[in-house]
């Protein structure tokens, strides 16, 4: 999602409302359930889950992956819903946490990986090093962000899979003269279902916080907005910190005054280069401001 939530505030005085409800994974027969994939550089020096963002697919990481891929084995997957995954069902952020943890198990490097995770991608990121801290071995993520429930919350769903629909028919030049040459594609309408908007909605709207994990974990807030309101939370991102901090003081986090919430279609070489720079632990890229408590 890129600027859903404007056209969401448009949207919801003409539309019914509707509950968002959240299922439960199934407990059993969980080896039974596979997500689509791509793997790339097996030989790599380490492993890399990317795990993309709401109504999107691996595809979503195309820009990123010729920076990546010649330095590292990448795991690319569809999470629950979308992409080749869309028969796996119910979207949980739990739900896809357990079936990621069992991917990178089977196929990473050692059964470790370096997780990427971006928008609804990083709360997915974030549950995977709570709950499985064992198969993770650093975090970068981008784009995290709870929204405050209200009365209008009921609306949600119908709002985002309204919008999607809008957002499709608008040029990609203009999607990109907005975005500052963000190539946003244009999205599966199929796919984005009233349904799965039913289950992406719990993770984004007052969310339980995480545990403290250990891994060491980088947090960008993209910082700018403008005509769309596409800057992330920095406040949710510095609360983020301070938990991650409790397990490891070496999680920090960013914002970037350039960046949208799409960066890595904005920007896909410095998405990747500050992965890489964090993998390895040097210093990250220029641009990039420290997020502080402000007082």
């Amino acid at each position: 999602m890129t600027w859903l939530f404007l056209l969401w505030f448009l949207l919801l005085p003409i539309l019914s409302p509707l509950n968002p409800t959240s299922e439960s994974p199934p407990d059993d027969g969980l080896d039974d359930v596979l997500l689509h994939y791509a793997e790339h550089n097996p030989s790599g020096r380490a492993s890399v889950l990317l795990i993309h963002g709401a109504f999107s697919s691996g595809n979503n990481w195309d820009l990123v992956l010729p920076y990546l891929i010649d330095s590292y084995h990448l795991l690319i997957p569809d999470m629950p819903g979308h992409g080749q995954s869309r028969n796996v069902t119910p979207f949980s952020v739990e739900y896809s946490s357990r079936l990621l943890e069992r991917l990178i198990r089977k196929r990473a490097i050692h059964g470790k990986a370096h997780i990427v995770g971006h928008s609804l991608g990083a709360h997915v990121a974030i549950n995977l090093a709570s709950s499985y801290p064992e198969v993770v071995d650093t975090v970068f993520i981008s784009g995290f962000g709870i929204f405050p429930a209200t009365t209008l919350t009921p609306f949600l769903p119908y709002a985002i899979w309204t919008s999607n629909r809008i957002e499709n028919l608008i040029p990609r030049s203009v999607i990109r003269w907005l975005m500052d040459g963000a190539d946003i594609p244009r999205g599966d309408m199929d796919a984005c279902t009233l349904d799965l908007c039913r289950q992406i909605v719990p993770p984004m709207i007052e969310a339980k916080w995480p545990s403290p994990w250990p891994a060491r974990t980088l947090i960008i807030a993209a910082g700018k907005s403008g005509i769309l309101p596409t800057s992330d939370h920095p406040q949710d991102a510095f609360k983020l910190m301070e938990i991650g901090r409790e397990r490891n003081p070496d999680t920090i986090a960013f914002t970037h005054p350039a960046m949208r919430h799409p960066w890595n279609r904005q920007a896909p070489e410095l998405f990747a280069e500050t992965a890489k720079a964090w993998f390895e632990r040097r210093e990250i890229p220029g641009g990039f401001k420290k997020l502080q408590l402000e007082t």
